[in-house]
């Protein structure tokens, strides 16, 4: 969005500092809404930390000293840089008001991006991942919602992205679900409704484990004959996986497009249990009965996908719980000689609370999204050709939005109202923001004059205050994606649709004489264009009208 001034200012900076102008590049942002002076800001302590890595670090003071330094001898044309100052560790540059107007409005209406200097990467992404014979629940959704947003923001950066969904269908879990289905299963009811029957089964033999420790025991003689191929538990098996993919496939859609399969052993041992010692931590990678472990099957996963994809990073996202597990994974292959385990992440969260299919105390998503549907529903103008269609997708931002809005590691209560709340910073205020201004667009037929003259017609504060915080979307972006941190986006956009409407409030289109109308519409539309792109990289789909 602005690149030719970062690029720039960190050319100058390079020069003066003998360092590489791209790590500079990467360390400018644009100064925030809370500090007096807008500009680009270079903080100077970051780029001598980055350069000097054999070197004595410098004191708070020399770093002042270095940044009064650089003030002083760093020019740039001013048609880009009006004025450059030091501030404490910081050198901040002022741009040409006229010049930084017309490059951050332009490449927003032509959805020039991205600022990122970043050597473009293979990323594989696993996310959701549910288990077999469970509905679609809000834990799984949580894992979905910020999986994707990371799936998206790597292609907006121009990486090359690969999905994967590992559907969990082995183990005790399994073993649990298929001595349950033999003393509570019913072939007509599981034809009739599969996962509503096998969730029932599920639950119910739960609730049995708490009066009868064979079944646990069994559970795992179950899971046992699965691994030996005992031809049975194979057909259970497999008829239950057939039709939770079923399941799956109506709420994916086209998302599910492989099962990975991977139950060896991760370490060959002549004993009956494998262990492996993780300073002065254990872990298993076989149990006693020769069974696999979900650590040895995500250690061969790992491999698997290392030798199939050669990806330059892995992200599994998964909930908070899962962290020692994780940790065990990652030092295991590091141990074992796999240098590219130093680029996988565990992407953790927060729980949503009151929520677990082992007490049927679940929130399913298909009762999520026709709940949310049928409350927009009902506050819908009825004129829309395809209301059924609008409110589906404005409770879905609904739903989305308050799961990212807040940081993705803490724990939240579910709760209907403040989840399809149709005031305030919510899903359907950013989707009423986007099909305002498609009708400001509408309704005007005002053509997009790129040449339109916008600093002399677009010097109210509303104006100004619009544009300074669109030029601030890429470094908002590249915030996000560096934590994987999708609230920084969500606030981002609440900012913006704020000052979308304190500007479609000031700044009228419709009566104005051409060149006003021109540049007001060069305004919006470019506002437009970043609030569809932010909300498309969060999962949702922008709306034309509401």
């Amino acid at each position: 969005m602005a690149a030719i001034f970062r690029q720039l200012i960190a050319n100058q900076v390079a020069q003066l500092l003998h360092h590489q102008a791209k790590l500079i590049g990467n360390q400018i942002r644009i100064a925030g809404r809370n500090q007096k002076l807008f500009g680009f800001v270079l903080p100077v302590t970051n780029i001598l930390e980055n350069k000097q890595s054999k070197q004595a670090t410098k004191t708070y003071q020399q770093c002042c000293e270095i940044a009064q330094d650089l003030a002083k001898q760093i020019q740039i044309d001013s048609h880009y840089i009006q004025n450059i100052i030091a501030d404490k560790t910081f050198v901040i540059f002022k741009p040409n008001d006229q010049t930084f107007m017309t490059e951050i409005l332009k490449n927003a209406i032509n959805n020039n991006s991205s600022d990122s200097n970043e050597t473009k990467k293979h990323v594989l992404v696993e996310y959701s991942s549910p288990n077999i014979a469970k509905p679609f629940h809000v834990g799984h959704l949580r894992s979905t919602i910020i999986g994707n947003f990371i799936a998206n923001i790597n292609n907006y950066f121009g990486n090359k992205v690969t999905r994967i969904n590992y559907l969990g269908d082995w183990g005790v879990q399994f073993g649990l679900l298929g001595v349950g289905f033999e003393k509570f299963g019913s072939q007509e009811l599981l034809t009739n409704n599969a996962i509503k029957h096998l969730f029932d089964v599920y639950v119910q033999t739960n609730h049995e484990t708490t009066r009868d420790n064979n079944i646990k025991s069994q559970a795992r003689l179950f899971a046992k004959r699965l691994e030996e191929d005992d031809e049975e538990c194979i057909k259970l098996w497999k008829q239950f996986r057939d039709l939770s993919i079923q399941e799956y496939k109506k709420i994916y859609k086209d998302v599910i497009d492989q099962l990975q399969d991977n139950g060896k052993i991760a370490i060959d041992r002549q004993s009956e249990a494998a262990v492996v010692h993780i300073g002065k931590e254990h872990a298993f990678l076989r149990k006693e009965d020769r069974t696999t472990t979900y650590l040895s099957r995500d250690l061969v996963a790992a491999i698997d996908r290392f030798e199939r994809y050669k990806f330059n990073e892995m992200y599994y996202v998964t909930a908070s719980a899962q962290n020692l597990h994780f940790k065990h994974l990652f030092k295991i292959l590091n141990s074992s000689g796999h240098e590219w385990a130093k680029n996988c992440y565990h992407i953790d969260f927060g729980m949503v609370k009151g929520m677990s299919t082992r007490t049927g105390n679940v929130v399913f998503l298909n009762d999520i999204l026709d709940d949310a549907k049928e409350r927009m529903l009902k506050t819908l103008s009825k004129e829309h050709h395809d209301p059924s269609s609008i409110a589906e997708q404005v409770g879905l931002a609904a739903i989305l939005i308050q799961d990212m809005k807040a940081k993705r590691i803490k724990d939240y209560n579910f709760n209907w109202e403040k989840m399809l709340a149709s005031r305030g910073d919510t899903g359907p205020r950013l989707q009423y923001e986007h099909a305002r201004l498609v009708s400001i667009a509408n309704k005007t037929q005002v053509p997009i004059n790129t040449e339109a003259n916008i600093t002399s017609l677009l010097n109210e504060s509303c104006a100004v205050n619009l544009v300074e915080h669109i030029a601030r979307f890429e470094t908002e972006l590249i915030r996000a994606k560096t934590y994987s941190e999708p609230s920084f986006l969500v606030n981002y956009l609440f900012i913006l649709s704020h000052l979308i409407s304190i500007a479609n409030h000031n700044l009228k289109v419709l009566g104005q004489i051409d060149e006003i109308a021109e540049a007001r519409m060069l305004l919006f539309t470019a506002a437009r264009n970043i609030l569809a792109t932010g909300l498309s990289i969060l999962g949702i789909e922008p709306l034309n009208k509401m």
